[in-house]
């Protein structure tokens, strides 16, 4: 039997709901109550608070519905408020995707320093093979990506998909680690590279709305395209045919073209 929409809690810029639709499945949805802020809308939104409770501990998974988000989870590990908390925490995100894009790619050096650290250290078994992988020297792929000037180069498309695609199974690779390793072994690795386990699921939340966006601006610039190549395809058939009728009619009054 399905539960009814609970309200979870309302916060000052939102109210949050959770209806479970099954054991382990919850429909997510929300309502602004304050003024959407500037580069929000709907889509933005949902994108968002996806890829927020997407990584964390118990999600299996966070998907974007036309009502809301469907997260599919563990409720022995992680509840409907603490699900309703992520929602809000996305929604009150201040700074942009694309500031929050450059802001994670500063720190891909950092990500890889790390994965480099864990394959070094023996108390670290088996190392996350994303991590293994990401710690051998590949030319300027990600350590390019970083180094270079990423103001403005933030956009959607192959370059943006690319980056966020590769540094994804890195990050959460290394955030499975830190969950699952011993505390006193993680803790010296973060603090060492300078991250902590809230800023790798940060990032990795980053990481995936960016490719989310990415995705989402392609299909519908290929949605528009068609639709651009479609009206131009009926406007030159219906000159033709506008052409046609006037030759049959000059032809029929013996004044062929």
């Amino acid at each position: 039997m399905q539960d009814q929409p609970e309200e979870i809690e309302r916060h000052h810029r939102s109210r949050v709901w959770a209806e479970v639709r099954s054991n382990g499945e919850a429909l997510l949805t929300w309502q602004r109550t304050d003024p959407v802020p500037d580069n929000t809308d709907p889509a933005s939104d949902t994108r968002a608070v996806a890829a927020t409770v997407g990584v964390m501990e118990g999600v299996t998974s966070a998907t974007p519905t036309e009502g809301g988000v469907l997260v599919a989870y563990d409720p022995a590990v992680v509840s409907r408020k603490q699900l309703a908390g992520a929602v809000r925490a996305a929604l009150s995100l201040d700074a942009d995707l694309r500031v929050r894009g450059n802001e994670m790619m500063k720190r891909v050096p950092a990500y890889l320093g790390l994965a480099k650290a864990l394959t070094l250290d023996e108390r670290v078994s088996p190392v996350p093979e994303a991590a293994r992988q990401a710690a051998v020297p590949r030319g300027p792929s990600m350590r390019g990506a970083a180094a270079l000037p990423v103001a403005g180069r933030f956009i959607p498309g192959l370059p943006l998909i690319t980056r966020a695609q590769t540094l994804v199974p890195v990050l959460r690779a290394l955030g499975s680690w830190s969950r699952e390793a011993s505390p006193e072994v993680v803790s010296e690795h973060l603090e060492r590279a300078g991250l902590t386990r809230e800023l790798l699921d940060r990032d990795l939340a980053t990481a995936q709305e960016a490719v989310a966006f990415a995705r989402d601006y392609a299909g519908e610039t290929a949605g528009k395209a068609a639709t651009v190549a479609t009206a131009a395809a009926i406007q030159a058939r219906d000159k033709a045919r506008e052409w046609a009728r006037q030759y049959n009619e000059r032809s029929r009054a013996g004044k062929p073209e």
